[in-house]
């Protein structure tokens, strides 16, 4: 009898134990998560830059990008090319306009600022190609927004370069900048 009673016992535990009631209706619930993790993107607002005209001394050019991230907190660099005669940096003959490496580049959010009290003025550090055209790369500067959460906003940059030959052939002559962004500091 008690062995009867013990088999009873075990066979409805199995039954009932972790196994699905069969009914006219039913409903589970399962718990689900996923993590967001940063993220940025970067525009151009001003893909195309007159530089106006020169015959000697400092070109000074300003971009505005357009940044948007998920974190507060950027770091941002600078790489403007040489400016080349023609479009052409291929050219052997006429030498291209060369950046101003002394001055640096001049970054500046709309919303933010250098991180640690630190300078919008990015130094030179990198030699740098884009297609053949060549120029330098800044160091990074981060930067802290003072939107809530976020880093949405224009970003002024300002580059400069130094026409300094009296007898540089006259014409067109021009180049690209190209502003990285991440995420964290550096």
């Amino acid at each position: 009898m008690l062995a009867r009673f013990v088999t009873l016992m075990a066979v409805a535990l199995m039954l009932f134990a972790g196994s699905a009631m069969a009914d006219t209706e039913g409903m589970a619930t399962a718990h689900v998560y996923v993590n967001v993790v940063p993220n940025v993107s970067v525009g151009v607002l001003t893909p195309n830059v007159d530089l106006f005209t020169i015959q000697t001394g400092l070109i000074c050019g300003q971009i505005i990008f357009r940044i948007d991230a998920n974190s507060e907190q950027v770091c941002l660099a600078v790489g403007p090319t040489y400016l080349y005669k023609g479009d052409d940096p291929t050219d052997p003959i006429v030498d291209p306009i060369l950046v101003s490496v002394e001055d640096g580049a001049l970054i500046e959010p709309t919303d933010a600022n250098p991180l640690a009290g630190g300078s919008p003025f990015a130094d030179y550090m990198f030699a740098y190609n884009y297609n053949g055209f060549l120029g330098w790369q800044s160091e990074f500067i981060c930067f802290e927004s003072s939107q809530p959460g976020y880093f949405s906003q224009d970003v002024y940059v300002t580059v400069w370069w130094n026409q300094d030959d009296p007898e540089k052939p006259q014409g067109e002559y021009s180049g690209f900048v190209t502003l990285w962004a991440t995420i964290g500091q550096i």
